[in-house]
């Protein structure tokens, strides 16, 4: 049973909204032409295998938050030190702010080339700073909250996508495997990435009612992203052509332009205004846990922590000017994400073990 007291606790089944949450924001919007050049129509393979390997990531970060101590935070200090294992702590502090800069600009961008030209960067950032500000300072409860209706409230732009059914051709699906399996595995990497947001459990694991009970929850919420992904995958390469997607940056929102209703003709418009509720968790969450970080590796309060964070990010956020820019720090978030969560998170799992039986 969690130590944190009843009224910040969390009922597991609220675990499927955190995990699912992070994982769909804006990479749902463009994750297609990436991928398109790599694996093509066999594109759908990689779905289901990179959701298997996030099943298997998940496995691993119950099992070191069961058997570490606290959070990843207290995890880290038992198993290397004081001094080491708070580098550690710092590094994912700086990861989970990337990722909040990385949404925050993305969204911005989008919003630029769309519907406000002229938008400028440092306002619109102070703007949402402000509002993830008000969020993260009402606890996890309510940055629980949030999640459950940035779930809720975009649910309904999922049927927009079957305006495009009428004007697909799925018949290029087949035959199956027609790319290699190394360009399958490899478009398997890329979408990994859309997996990505899971890690954050590790942080507010003690704040789970009956953490065993949430495991299935949590499990759930990946399945519930694998279908989303599959869905948005197959109706896009069904209305798209390859040569097509791979010149497609936004290839969701293109979709969502064929929409024509007797009262609305810009349905990208709503689409976009209403995709917000669905990036707040992604800025939300990671500054949470960024700010729960700095409050225990520096013995300071976590509204200080997220003071000094909203202040960096206001800095940081305008410096990406250029798409290349954003693109290059993307690429650079999504390398940290994949090294982080595939390489040091099972590497991690072994050596709590080993130091866990080494001090007894």
């Amino acid at each position: 049973m969690s130590s944190t007291s009843k009224g910040m606790q969390l009922a597991p089944y609220l675990v499927f909204f955190l995990v699912h949450s992070m994982q769909i924001g804006i990479g749902v919007l463009g994750y297609q032409r990436q991928i398109s050049k790599t694996a093509g129509y066999d594109t759908w393979i990689s779905v289901l295998l990179a959701c298997v390997i996030s099943h298997i990531v998940l496995f691993i970060i119950y099992k070191i938050a069961e058997i570490g101590k606290g959070d990843l935070n207290d995890t880290h200090t038992f198993t290397f030190g004081r001094i080491l294992g708070g580098f550690f702590n710092i590094v994912f502090s700086f990861y989970f702010i990337a990722i909040v800069i990385g949404v925050i600009r993305s969204y911005i961008e989008i919003l630029q080339i769309w519907l406000f030209p002229d938008l400028r960067v440092f306002w619109f950032t102070f703007i949402i700073v402000l509002l993830a500000i008000y969020v993260v300072n009402g606890g996890i409860r309510t940055v629980t909250g949030i999640a459950f209706y940035s779930i809720i409230i975009p649910f309904y732009l999922y049927f927009a996508f079957l305006f495009a059914v009428p004007y697909s051709d799925y018949s290029d699906f087949l035959p199956v495997l027609h790319h290699s399996f190394k360009d399958i595995f490899k478009a398997t990497g890329q979408l990994a990435i859309s997996y990505l947001g899971y890690e954050t459990l590790l942080y507010y694991y003690p704040f789970i009612q009956n953490p065993k009970k949430s495991k299935k929850w949590a499990h759930l919420a990946l399945l519930f992203t694998c279908f989303i992904y599959l869905y948005i995958t197959f109706i896009s390469f069904g209305y798209y052509s390859e040569p097509q997607l791979q010149h497609i940056i936004w290839a969701t929102l293109s979709i969502w332009k064929i929409v024509k209703l007797s009262f609305m003709w810009r349905f990208e418009y709503i689409g976009i205004a209403t995709w917000f509720f669905a990036i707040l968790p992604n800025i939300c969450i990671p500054l949470w846990c960024a700010s729960r970080i700095m409050k225990k590796t520096f013995k300071m309060t976590q509204r200080s922590a997220l003071i000094w964070i909203s202040a960096l990010l206001l800095f940081l956020v305008p410096l990406l000017q250029t798409r290349q820019q954003i693109y290059n720090f993307l690429s650079l978030i999504n390398k940290a994400g994949i090294f982080l969560n595939f390489i040091y998170i099972p590497l991690l799992l072994v050596i709590v073990i080993i130091v866990k039986k080494v001090k007894k």
